[in-house]
C-alpha cells in the first residue's frame, strides 16, 4: 500500500499548483450568461483535458525529458523558476500570457482552464519531479483527489464565489502564491545543488 504521507504531500503540491480558486474569475467571466448546464458542462470538459494531459506526464514525463537531453537536475531548475513565476502571477495579480477574448466558444474556455489554469508549465513539472520523489501510484492518486476537488469547485463557481466573495477568493489565491514561490525556490536550490 502507498504510504499515506506520501499522497498527502502530492495532493497538497498539486493542488496548490492547480489552484481552482484562482481559476474561478476568469472561469466565471468566459461563461457570463451561459445557462448552468453549459457551465457544468464546460467544468467537466476542462477538468478532462487537466487530468488526460497530467496523466500524460506522469507517464512520460521522464521519457520526454530524455529525448530531449534534459537531465532532472536542469528540469528542477526549469520548474522552480515557472512555479515562482506562477506565484509572482498570482501575489502581484498580473500575467504573463494574453488573455483569451470573451467570446471565443466554451470549447475554447474549456482548454484555457484546463491549459495553462489547472495543468500548466508548473504543475507538469511538479508531477515529473513528484513521481521520482514518491513514485507514480501516490502520485496518480493525489492527482484524482485534487481533480474531482477542481470539478467541483468549477462545477459550483456561481455558488462558491457567492459564499467565499471576491475578497475571500483574491486573500487565498494571493496565499497559494507565496507558497508557490517559496516552493519555485526549493526546486531551483535543489537543482543547483544537484
Amino acid at each position: 500500500m502507498e504510504s499515506l504521507s506520501a499522497i498527502i504531500l502530492a495532493f497538497v503540491t498539486i493542488f496548490m499548483i492547480m489552484d481552482p480558486f484562482a481559476s474561478l474569475p476568469p472561469f466565471l467571466t468566459f461563461t457570463k450568461g451561459c445557462k448552468d448546464e453549459e457551465i457544468k458542462k464546460t467544468a467537466n470538459n476542462a477538468v478532462i483535458i487537466a487530468g488526460v494531459l497530467a496523466v500524460i506526464f506522469i507517464f512520460g514525463g521522464m521519457e520526454i525529458l530524455g529525448i530531449l537531453s534534459i537531465t532532472l537536475f536542469e528540469f528542477k531548475i526549469a520548474g522552480g523558476i515557472v512555479l515562482a513565476l506562477l506565484g509572482l502571477e498570482n501575489v502581484l495579480n498580473f500575467s504573463f500570457s494574453k488573455n483569451q477574448k470573451d467570446g471565443e466558444g466554451l470549447d475554447s474556455v474549456a482548454v484555457l482552464i484546463a491549459t495553462p489554469l489547472l495543468t500548466g508549465p508548473g504543475l507538469i513539472s511538479s508531477l515529473i519531479l513528484l513521481v521520482q520523489e514518491y513514485g507514480i501510484t501516490s502520485v496518480l492518486i493525489a492527482l484524482g483527489f485534487a481533480l474531482v476537488i477542481c470539478w467541483v469547485i468549477l462545477r459550483n463557481a456561481i455558488y462558491v464565489k457567492r459564499i467565499l466573495g471576491q475578497r475571500v477568493l483574491t486573500i487565498l489565491s494571493k496565499i497559494i502564491g507565496l507558497l508557490l514561490i517559496a516552493m519555485g525556490v526549493g526546486y531551483i536550490k535543489s537543482g543547483i545543488l544537484g
